[in-house]
């Protein structure tokens, strides 16, 4: 069973998937013409089963995404707006056509597709006539008209019919010249791309508003205009309106001749057409004319046929031209009842009328506040968001500061720490070998003398065979040290044993040279007999300089040189 399931799933997709394959990468124009008989049988036709109608979409939509096909894929996003919509099961529900608005526009805008502005539009639509929010209606179709004034009909074949909506809006609230430049717009789109569709209306619009601001003469210009597109097109129609509209502009002026002429034409015309509205509005002119002229039954009998037709239009605009002209018509016979009551009928309906225009424009303006407002209290949430942000910035730029230079601190002490221990240490280093070089000369020093004393006494003992008296004594000579010699040996003691002789001075401040010399021998460990070769003494001579020490320091006879020694430190 399952398997069979899904062999029928697979074969009703490949179903899909060939019938509206010739969909793929088609232009907007080109999709529009295949897909218009889907739209209008299965998108908005109530009767049309729902299931059914989504499996379609989903298909369509899955085939567009697995071949990049931006546009058809957007597309099945308009059929889902487009149904629910309008569909009757769903057109009352407000808050669900708002969101598919939302959801769609979103696609669209992420997609970066001119379908955008097409959303836009029915957004635009929604607001306008459905939940009567003029403000957030305008605010849409002129976001639409953001998205294609510099579009053309190629790029945007929709472009007209978006901009027409923007100009009956304000049209609707008696914005002229609003909605006289933007059905200018509309025109030069159509012109630009050899496009007549909707310039007889355009031009009959425009029209319209240069005479409710008394410029006939503007007027009848794009009247004229309307009606000679309308002959190009052999629009029966619009030849009919047209005529009826230049008509009425001549009545203004008081040309009844001309008017008669224009006017009639218009009636039969319009009739033809069944364009109950177009046609009312020419008899009521040819009715006041012939009421001008006190033929009393050619009035009556075209006014009362301008009521017929104002019936099938249901327009009080209509009726607010005809009640008054029966009124006067049944004053001029004598019916004082019937002209009272068109009389009454005729100010119901101007107040009436006023009545709509002045609650639109006072909802409109309440909405504009109520925007404002909703939108000042969204900035200031925003401007306390953005103040917060950049207060929480400005901390963390302060912290990343601090952070930095207490880097960049730390880094440089530490670099001029480790420059310090480099510098010590090679101090230190260059110290130690200057310190094991003196080491090594002062302890030659003290070999050298060794070594002389030694040769002296070898000699003294062969005085009396081959050394004559003279080498001896020489040789002696040698072993003691000048004073520039002892200078060089004090210089060469310091850096060995640093600050002894200094200790020794301080402690013994009465020393004569010879006594501080025996003293610098003796930390080197001299025996009395070098000692008295160096300093050019007897051995008694020691012993005496030993003597007056051990007095100095108050020494006991006994006391050793040792001793002596660590008396210094």
């Amino acid at each position: 069973m399952k398997y069979w399931l899904l062999s029928t799933l697979l074969f009703i997709s490949g179903i899909l998937n060939a019938q509206y394959e010739k969909l793929l990468h088609k232009n907007y124009q080109e999709r529009a013409k295949l897909l218009g008989n889907f739209w209008e049988t299965k998108t908005v036709n109530n009767q049309y089963d729902s299931t059914k109608f989504f499996d379609e979409v989903m298909g369509i939509r899955k085939m567009a995404a697995q071949h990049h096909d931006d546009g058809l894929e957007m597309d099945t996003y308009m059929m889902e707006l487009s149904f629910f919509l309008y569909r009757k099961k769903y057109r009352k529900n407000t808050a669900l056509g708002l969101e598919k608005l939302e959801k769609v526009l979103k696609i669209a805008h992420d997609k970066k597709l001119l379908t955008e502005a097409s959303v836009e539009k029915h957004f635009g639509s929604y607001y306008f006539y459905r939940v009567k929010n003029y403000e957030l209606a305008f605010e849409h179709f002129l976001r639409m008209y953001d998205l294609i004034k510099d579009k053309n009909q190629e790029e945007f074949p929709d472009k007209v019919n978006c901009i027409n909506e923007l100009v009956y809006c304000y049209y609707y609230f008696s914005d002229y010249p609003k909605s006289i430049e933007y059905a200018k717009a509309a025109i030069k789109s159509e012109h630009e791309n050899h496009s007549q569709h909707f310039l007889s209306a355009n031009y009959s619009l425009i029209g319209t508003c240069f005479r409710q601001m008394n410029q006939l003469d503007s007027s009848d210009h794009y009247f004229k205009a309307s009606l000679e597109t309308a002959q190009n097109q052999y629009d029966t129609l619009w030849v009919g309106r047209s005529n009826g509209q230049l008509g009425y502009n001549c009545f203004l002026r008081k040309q009844y001749p001309q008017a008669e002429l224009l006017l009639k034409k218009a009636v039969a015309m319009t009739k033809q057409k069944q364009d109950a509205r177009g046609a009312a509005n020419a008899l009521i002119p040819l009715g006041a004319i012939a009421l001008l002229n006190n033929h009393f039954p050619e009035a009556n009998a075209l006014l009362i046929d301008a009521k017929k037709q104002a019936a099938f239009a249901h327009k009080l605009e209509v009726y607010e031209k005809l009640y008054p002209w029966l009124s006067k018509l049944y004053i001029r016979l004598n019916r004082p009842e019937l002209a009272t009551m068109y009389a009454d009928s005729a100010a119901w309906t101007t107040d009436s009328l006023h009545r709509q225009f002045n609650a639109r424009k006072m909802v409109k303006a309440l909405q504009e506040k109520e925007l404002r407002q909703h939108r000042a209290e969204l900035n200031e949430v925003e401007n306390q968001k953005r103040i917060k942000e950049l207060e929480r910035n400005g901390v963390i730029v302060l912290l990343a500061a601090g952070l930095f230079l207490a880097l960049y601190i730390y880094t440089n002490q530490r670099r001029k720490y480790l420059q310090k221990q480099l510098i010590i240490s090679q101090e230190l280093k260059l110290k130690e070998q200057e310190l094991a070089l003196a080491v090594q000369e002062l302890q030659q020093f003290a070999l050298n003398i060794s070594e002389k004393n030694k040769m002296v006494e070898e000699l003294q003992q062969k005085l009396g065979d081959s050394v004559t008296y003279e080498t001896l004594e020489r040789l002696q000579r040698s072993t003691i040290l000048t004073d520039e010699q002892w200078e060089s040996f004090r210089q060469l003691f310091e850096k060995v044993h640093g600050g002894y002789l200094h200790r020794v001075k301080e402690k013994l401040p009465g020393l004569t040279p010879a006594e501080i010399r025996f003293m610098a021998l003796a930390k080197l460990q001299f025996s009395n007999k070098e000692m008295a070769a160096v300093l050019g003494v007897s051995s008694n001579g020691i012993r005496s300089i030993w003597f007056r020490l051990r007095k100095k320091l108050n020494l006991s006879e006994e006391g050793s040189v040792e001793e002596l020694l660590e008396t210094i430190g």
